[in-house]
Parts: structure tokens; C-alpha cells; sequence
């Protein structure tokens, strides 16, 4: 049926064009679907193509989507004035869904600022119109500064001015020339845009911050994080970014570009010279309609920006009706040149998503000339526009050949780019009548998309980073295996650089072990740096003391102090000595925790060290006989790793369960208990402990069950003081204990024998002067040396006991009475510097405890010297099963100048003993020195000096018998 001129269909009768309508503005759901939509001419009279803009306008606007509705009556004249309207309406918040930020055009809103700046220098003089806003008039302004001297004669003065106006107007360079979005809802799109990325990110950063470093390492990277993200913030909502935004123009084909930047480029667009060419209004035209469609290209961009994935619908520009003289089809024919530019010269910048839909009547002259209705129609001038030209297939020459395939791969990519045919053509007043299927349903926005969820997305793993942080935090000390248990102490393994004390504030540990620390630390560095092979010894002790201490005055480090400082030592002296491919030695530090609480679990964590770092040769230390201790050493033992006990006194250390016998990894430095209280109570029966016979004596030992060696060191002396009076006093508390000895000061006996631990002992000496009628004398064993270390002064000032016990090494016992013209061990002179280095002036009275470096010191320097014979032997790095089987000779000394004494292992029947090893009975003076009256065992390889010995402990060395 022919269509009636004045007929005007209903929107029923347009379900067709509506649903071609809905394809043309769907966006594919993936990226490599879209393509370049096609120009949709809808044919008829005029108020019919009204009616079907104003339907199809409408139908955007129900749904939010972006449209621009161009009347036939615009007061638009040109294309600039066309896409002032479009940039307008298509920045409306009708063409947005709620909660999505508004397409933007940066790109459109510079071009257009100079335009407006060309316009008002080709007026010449002409002032500012009446009633102008004042962003108008600054452009007048601005216009007479950069083309009259002075700034206008000079080149780069013109540039300063015009980059200081773009930065101070920021990203508004039209201010009010159009309805600018204030600055609030500028700063919440961007917000929108950065912040869930920008907080997600510094939070999955800080997270990774402190599994790797620590927490304050974590809260500097969250700190600058988030300040790096609000300065991007800022300058994209401020437009600090100047000119450097702008970069996109000096790409463009149009306009003379110039080399010298964006200003340069900018200059020569409103105002060229010498002259301006005769087709720098076209070529600004270009410029413009190029920016438009650049900016769209960007707001549809399929990157990290979620509103670009939640636009479902192309941006629409409908034109109601053109006519000859409309600045729409300029327009039209400038977009497609644009498109086409960008096709022929390579670039492929992508598709624009801009949709163009126009109505024009067929008979509607494509000129306003006199001759215009005789001519050709406007809608075949449309379509010539935007036809895409393909060659007509003529024949070429052998010559021309040559080229053929060039142009033919160039007009494949044009038609796959821009489609074989541009227009589609519609009579909206051709109804064949019939039904008409209902238009197919419009795509929604993905849920993905929503604009909550990148806002659920950044909450969720800011928690999730808070809290891996804070588990962080509470589980762990430090990146490097350093655990929080749940009493607050940190174990675990480090190389000297992590301090385990030091987040207690003081409260649970002085910091005096730091210093020695950062020592360790140092040395390890030079090994490293050194690139030379070397051998690791994995250090085992209670490097923190326990947190349930109440009193600030922590004695229990004395120990731990004096062993890493021989450590400090033993490692400095192997070192130095290296020469050229020599052997060097590397130390690591486990903390087992106060009271060795958490041994096995460090004890494991070593396990799997040794088993990654083939270098670890042995583990030294194991300093409290406990039943951790125990647990920790049968552990290691199964890695086959040689362990050297240092102050682990505990007869059955390293005995394995049923009748498996001692372990054959475990070699003891400490005297055994029962070895120790036979010396003890052989010189208390003799009276060599206080001038006099002690006839009866009662023994103060901790009756905990998890502490091995209290209860039988108590023991081994209640069996060696027979046949005299031996009364047992356990206490489990200090409760306990004060009232043990308070009801042993009833009947005060001859001697007390002290074999609890360091850190009762000052409690058990306030009792004794509180509570005994006579002068007390007191003997104990190595465990009380650290507690001497910080409180010899006191002691001999006080003078209210007498205090006798048996360190396992002492300087005292190198001197001409007992090693006659042999000279003393080098590590006692060695000793008073380091620890001036290796201790904090502050801790004055905090003396490290002498006879625990002492006995480290000879178990890091036997292992350092049987790794380097093991070493030099095989000409291989030294192996833990190669270290074990040369300390494993129990017919050859294994440090004959030890500084504790001769060190050879007794085989693994006994526990691999130090044979005769050395016992020393010491005491404390009024002036707080330490004096030794006795030393029993081989001290040192030639002849040593006479001492009362039990029977049977000759040494061939001028003992007693």
C-alpha cells in the first residue's frame, strides 16, 4: 500500500521501527561483537518524522538511557552550536540511570573554549556583549592579553598565560558558558570512579605490607596509599593535570599540529599564524565533531571503570527533521569524514558508539539554492555522505598490480570497521498493514555492573585485608616465622634482626638483649655479603622472659644475654680467621619461649628450616631441663641434626622413650645433676663449703613436674649427702615457698641447698634474711649464676648469707692457682670488650651471666671447627650428618682449649658426657667478686692446680684423692 503523505502512524504501527530501534542502541555484551551502527533516516513529511523523534525520544528518557532530541527548529546554526546541544542533553541526568555518573567531554569542552576564543579574535574589538557572563567576558580578556603586546608579541609568554588560565579553571575551561555540575558532584563521579579501586588496592597492599614486613611498615603503605588516592582524586576533580590531559589533540589530522606541545596547538587554533588558512573553520569543525566522538569512545571504553560496563545503550542523537540548511547534516557529512579519516590513515582509534537517527522528508532539496527543487534530493546527498567507497573492480595494469593487494587489505578493514552499507532507510508512513510482533525486550544493565558493587567490593576487602592484618597482628610478630602465642610472647626463628621484645614496652623485657641482636645480625649480613661458603648453627633458648611477671626487675635474661653474646663472640673469632674459601659461620636465633614454654613448636619450624636450608649443620642450646626441652630435642633428632646442650643439666636429657637408651644426635656441655650434687655434697660433708662439716641440710627444689632438672638435682644431692640429715622442701608457688622456708628457719639447718631456678631465687634469699636466726649458708648450683651476674653487688654488700655455688665456668678458675703458667683462654679477654659493645649503657647492674657465654661459646666454636675439618676433608660444604659423625669420636678431643674446659664426648651409652668435665665451686666476696675455692675435672690439657675432689673423680691432674 502506497503511503499517504499526511498519514501519521500510531506507536502500535511502529513496533518494526521500534524494535530496529532497540537493536541499533543495545550494546552487545561483548566487546568483540560492537561495531560501528549505521545512520537510521526515517522518511516522510514533517510532522510525521516529529512524531517518530518525539516517540523514539521519549522511549530514551523513559529508561534513563542517553539521548539528545535535535528539533528542526534548533537555534543551532552551525555544528559547533550542534554539539553544544548534544554535549548538553547527553550530560542531563535524564540520560543516566540513578547512581551512574554522567558521560563527560573534556575533549568537546576544550575544542569548544577555542572556538569561543577564535570567534571573539576574529570580531576584532567588538566588546563583550551586554548581559555577558563573566567567563565571557574573562575570554575577552584573555583574547586581547594574547594577540596585543605585550604577552602577544611574545611566543612564550602567550603559552603562560593560556596554560595558567586551562589550570585555573581546572576542568570547567567553559565555566558558565554551559550549566557546569558543581564541584561536589564532580568530586563524588570521580569518587565513584577511583576510591573503590584505589581503597581496595591500598588495602590489598597494606595486607601485603604486613604479611611481608610488619604492621607499621603496613600502616605507611595504607597512609600513602590512601593519600596518593585522594591527591587523584583532587587533581582529576581540580584538573590539575593541565595541559598533559590534553595530549589527544596533537594526534589529530586537523589543524596544523605543532610540535611543541598542546599550547602551541592550541595557539594556532584560535588564533594561527601568520595568517589564518582559508579552511580553518572546516578544519575546527572536524576538530570538533573528532573530539565529540572521542570523548563517547571513552565514556563507552571497556577498561576498570564499571560505569563503562554498566552503559547497556548507545548514546542517541536524533535529529527531528533536516533540512538543506539544518546544521545537522554538516554534521552528518563531518562525522563520517572523521570516521573515515580515522579508517584511511591506519590508526584505528576503535569504534564510536554514537547512534545518529534523522528524519527527512524524500522530497527535501539537498540545496537552498534557486534551482534546489529540480536538483538531487537530500536524502541521497545523506547517503553519498556516508557511503563507504570500495574500488569498482577495473582492471590494472602489470604495473598497478603491484598495489592491488594493499588496497584490498586497506578496503576489507574499512568494511569491517565501518560496515558495507551506512544508512538504513524507514517510510514512516508505508503501512502494509498486519499484526506485528511486540518489540523485543530492552537488555538490562548486568548485575555485576550494579553501582553498589564495586562500593561492596572495597568494603569487603578492606575487611577481609583489615582482618588478615589483624590476624597479623595477633597471630604473628613478624612476616619471617614469628609467631604471637597466646601468652603474648613472640618465637620463632630470626637472623637477628627481629627483636623479640620488642612490642612489650619494657614491661616484659628491658631491650637488653638488642644490642647483641643487631650484633648477630651484622655478622650474619657479612656472611651473606661475603658470597663465601659457610655453615649455619641454629641457636635454641628462652630469648624472652614470661610475660605473667609482674615485677619490672627481669633477672631471667642474664642467661640468654650472656649465651648470645658467646655466641657474638664465637662467631666474630671463627670469621676473622677466614682467609680466602675458609669456612664461615652463620648463627639463627630460635626463641622457645619463657620456661621453653613453646619449644616444640619452634622446635618444628627449625625442622623444616634445616630441611629447605641445607647449611644448618646443628642446633645448639637447649638450655632448661624440661619436659619441652625433652619433647624438643626428640624432634630434632629425628631430622638428624647434631644438638649440643649448653646448660641442660637434667641426667636423663636426650633419653628416649622404652629401651632405645640416650640419643645418639644429643651431646651434652653441662655437668649431669648427679655428677654436680656428688661435688656438692661431698665438699658440704667435708668442710670446704663455709669452713665447717655440714651434718644436716635441707634441699629447696620446684616440685613442678614439667621442670626436670629442680626436682632431680634435689634428689642426686638427698642420695650423695648421705649418711647426713637431708630434709626435702618442694614448693610449686611463691607462696610455697616462702612458707618452706620460713618452717626450715624453725630449725635452721647447717646449709640450704638451693636447687629451684634463677627467678626464684631472689624471692628464697628475702625469706632466709627475713626469717633465720643465724647467718644462713647457702649452696646452689650453675642454674642461680644469672641471677649472680645482676646482683653480685648486692650480695657481697648485704653480706647476710654466705653463697657458695658451682657455675659451669668461670674467669676465676683461669688463674695461676689452677692452670699454673698455661695461658688462660682467650675468650675471657675477649669477653669484657664485647660486652661493652653488646649491652645498652642504661641497663647498668644488668651484667650478662659470664658462665652461660662461656659454655655457648664452646658450642658454637666446637660445631664452627668441626665444620670447617669437615669442610676442608671432603672439599664440600659440610652436611648435618657430617658435623654429627665427627662429633661422634669419643677417643679424640673436640676442643681441647675450650673456655669451660677440655670438651671430649663420651660415647652415646653414657649421653655423649663431657668426660671429666669440669666441676667449680665458687663464691661471692664482701666486695662482690667471685672467687673460686675448688675446681675438679680437666680444665685444661696440661697440669691443673690441686683441688679436693670427691673419690673416684681423678683427673691426673693434681686432684686430691
Amino acid at each position: 500500500m502506497a503511503g499517504d503523505g499526511d498519514r501519521i502512524l500510531s506507536e502500535d504501527r511502529l513496533r518494526g521501527v521500534l524494535d530496529l530501534y532497540e537493536r541499533l542502541r543495545e550494546r552487545p555484551p561483548w566487546r568483540w561483537r560492537e561495531r560501528l551502527r549505521p545512520l537510521l533516516l526515517l522518511l516522510g513529511p514533517g510532522r510525521a518524522t516529529s512524531h517518530a523523534a518525539e516517540m523514539l525520544k521519549t522511549r530514551c528518557e523513559d529508561e534513563r538511557a542517553p539521548v539528545s532530541h535535535i528539533a528542526a527548529d534548533t537555534p543551532a546554526t552551525d555544528v559547533a552550536g550542534v554539539l553544544r546541544e548534544a554535549k548538553r542533553e547527553l550530560s542531563q541526568p535524564s540520560s543516566r540511570a540513578r547512581g551512574e555518573p554522567p558521560l563527560r567531554f573534556p575533549l568537546l569542552e576544550m575544542a569548544l573554549w577555542l572556538r569561543d576564543l577564535r570567534e571573539i579574535r576574529a570580531a576584532g574589538d567588538r566588546p563583550p556583549p551586554r548581559g555577558a557572563s563573566p567567563a565571557e567576558r574573562e575570554n575577552h580578556q584573555l583574547v586581547r592579553r594574547l594577540t596585543r603586546p605585550p604577552v602577544g608579541d611574545n611566543e612564550n609568554a602567550r603559552r603562560r598565560e593560556l596554560n595558567r588560565v586551562i589550570r585555573r579553571r581546572g576542568r570547567d575551561v567553559l565555566r558558565d558558558l554551559e550549566s557546569p555540575r558543581g564541584r561536589p558532584a564532580t568530586f563524588l563521579a570521580f569518587l565513584e570512579q577511583i576510591a573503590p579501586i584505589g581503597i581496595a588496592v591500598v588495602a590489598l597492599v597494606s595486607a601485603g605490607t604486613a604479611a611481608a614486613l610488619d604492621l607499621a611498615a603496613a600502616v605507611l603503605a595504607a597512609v600513602i596509599g590512601l593519600a596518593f588516592v585522594a591527591v587523584q582524586i583532587l587533581a582529576r576533580t581540580r584538573g590539575w593535570y593541565g595541559v598533559r590531559s590534553f595530549g589527544w589533540f596533537l594526534r589529530q589530522p586537523y589543524v596544523d599540529r605543532d610540535s611543541t606541545g598542546f599550547l602551541g596547538f592550541a595557539l594556532g587554533v584560535f588564533d594561527p599564524r601568520p595568517v589564518e588558512p582559508d579552511d580553518h573553520g572546516e578544519q575546527i569543525d572536524l576538530l570538533l565533531v573528532a573530539a565529540f566522538l572521542e570523548d563517547l569512545r571513552r565514556n563507552y571504553r571497556r577498561d576498570y571503570r564499571r560505569a563503562a560496563w554498566a552503559r547497556v545503550r548507545y548514546p542517541v542523537l536524533i535529529f527531528e527533521g533536516l533540512s538543506a540548511g539544518h546544521p545537522g547534516v554538516a554534521f552528518v557529512e563531518l562525522a563520517e569524514r572523521v570516521r573515515a579519516d580515522g579508517q584511511a590513515d591506519d590508526r584505528f582509534p576503535g569504534f564510536d558508539p554514537l547512534i545518529v537517527t534523522a528524519g527527512v522528508d524524500p522530497a527535501a532539496p539537498a540545496d537552498d539554492g534557486p534551482n534546489a527543487p529540480s536538483g538531487p534530493r537530500l536524502v541521497d546527498r545523506i547517503a553519498q555522505a556516508v557511503r563507504v567507497d570500495v574500488s569498482a573492480g577495473e582492471p590494472q595494469s602489470v604495473i598497478g598490480a603491484r598495489g592491488l593487494w594493499d588496497r584490498y587489505t586497506r578496503e576489507q578493514r574499512r568494511v569491517g570497521a565501518l560496515g558495507s552499507r551506512r544508512e538504513l532507510r524507514v517510510d514512516i508512513t508505508r503501512d502494509p498493514g498486519g499484526d506485528l510482533p511486540p518489540v523485543r525486550p530492552v537488555r538490562r544493565r548486568p548485575r555485576i555492573a550494579h553501582p553498589a558493587l564495586p562500593w561492596i567490593a572495597m568494603v569487603a576487602v578492606a575487611a577481609a585485608s583489615i582482618t588478615v592484618i589483624s590476624v597479623q597482628v595477633v597471630k604473628y610478630c613478624s612476616p619471617f616465622g614469628i609467631r604471637r602465642m597466646a601468652n603474648g610472647e613472640c618465637v620463632g626463628i630470626t637472623d637477628g634482626s627481629f627483636r623479640f621484645g620488642e612490642d612489650s614496652g619494657g614491661r616484659n623485657n628491658d631491650n637488653r638483649l638488642n644490642r647483641v641482636l643487631d650484633r648477630i645480625e651484622d655478622l650474619n649480613d657479612h656472611v651473606k655479603e661475603s658470597g663465601k661458603p659457610y655453615a649455619t648453627v641454629v641457636y635454641l633458648g628462652p630469648v624472652t622472659a614470661d610475660p605473667s611477671i609482674k615485677n619490672h626487675r627481669i633477672d631471667l635474661l642474664a642467661g640468654v644475654q650472656g649465651e648470645l653474646i658467646g655466641l657474638a663472640i664465637a662467631q666474630q673469632r671463627f670469621n676473622d680467621a677466614a682467609e680466602g674459601d675458609d669456612l664461615r659461620l652463620r648463627v639463627l636465633i630460635g626463641n622457645a619461649g619463657a620456661r621453653f614454654r613453646y619449644a616444640g613448636h619452634v622446635a618444628e619450624q627449625i625442622r623444616e628450616r634445616a630441611l629447605e636450608d641445607r647449611s644448618v649443620v646443628a642446633v645448639i642450646g637447649f638450655e632448661q631441663s624440661r619436659g619441652q626441652t625433652q619433647e624438643a630435642i626428640k624432634l630434632l633428632a629425628k631430622s638428624a641434626l647434631p644438638l649440643v646442650g649448653t646448660a641442660n643439666s637434667y641426667d636423663g636429657t636426650a633419653l628416649l622413650d622404652g629401651d632405645a637408651g640416650y640419643s645418639p644426635y644429643y651431646f651434652r656441655l653441662a655437668s649431669p645433676n648427679l655428677r654436680t650434687a656428688r661435688h656438692a655434697a661431698y665438699w658440704a660433708r667435708n668442710g670446704h663449703i663455709g669452713g665447717t662439716k655440714v651434718d644436716d641440710a635441707v634441699v629447696v627444689y620446684n616440685g613442678d613436674p614439667d621442670d626436670l632438672y629442680s626436682g632431680n638435682l634435689a634428689a642426686d644431692f638427698q642420695e650423695a649427702f648421705r649418711p647426713g640429715e637431708v630434709r626435702m622442701r618442694p614448693y610449686g608457688n611463691p607462696g610455697e615457698l616462702d612458707k618452706s622456708v620460713r618452717e626450715a628457719c624453725r630449725e635452721q639447718p647447717d646449709m640450704f641447698y638451693f636447687a629451684g631456678r634463677s627467678d626464684e631465687f631472689r624471692s628464697f634469699i628475702n625469706v632466709l634474711e627475713l626469717s633465720c636466726p643465724k647467718r644462713p649458708l647457702v649452696m646452689a648450683d650453675d642454674e642461680i649464676a644469672k641471677y649472680v651476674s645482676d646482683n653480685a653487688a648486692e650480695i657481697g654488700r648485704k653480706d647476710t648469707f654466705d653463697l657458695y655455688f658451682t657455675p659451669l665456668a668461670a674467669r676465676e678458675a683461669w688463674t695461676w692457682r689452677w692452670i699454673g703458667d698455661q695461658a688462660p683462654q682467650t675468650f675471657y679477654s675477649d669477653y669484657d670488650p664485647a660486652v661493652r659493645e653488646m649491652t645498652d649503657e642504661n641497663n647498668e647492674g644488668q651484667r650478662p651471666s659470664i658462665t652461660r657465654a662461656a659454655v655457648a661459646y664452646d658450642a658454637a666454636t666446637l660445631v664452627a671447627t668441626v665444620a670447617s675439618k669437615v669442610y676442608w676433608q671432603e672439599k664440600a660444604l659440610p652436611s648435618a650428618g657430617s658435623v654429627f659423625a665427627a662429633l661422634n669420636d669419643p677417643d679424640h678431643d673436640v676442643l681441647r682449649n675450650g673456655a669451660s674446659g677440655v670438651i671430649r664426648f663420651s660415647s652415646r651409652g653414657t649421653g655423649h658426657r663431657v668426660l671429666d668435665k669440669p666441676v667449680i665451686l665458687a663464691t661471692i666476696n664482701p666486695d662482690g667478686t667471685t672467687e673460686v675455692k675448688q675446681v675438679c675435672g680437666r680444665l685444661i690439657a696440661g697440669e691443673q692446680g690441686q683441688a679436693a675432689c670427691p673419690p673416684g673423680d681423678g683427673n691426673g691432674h693434681g686432684a686430691s684423692r
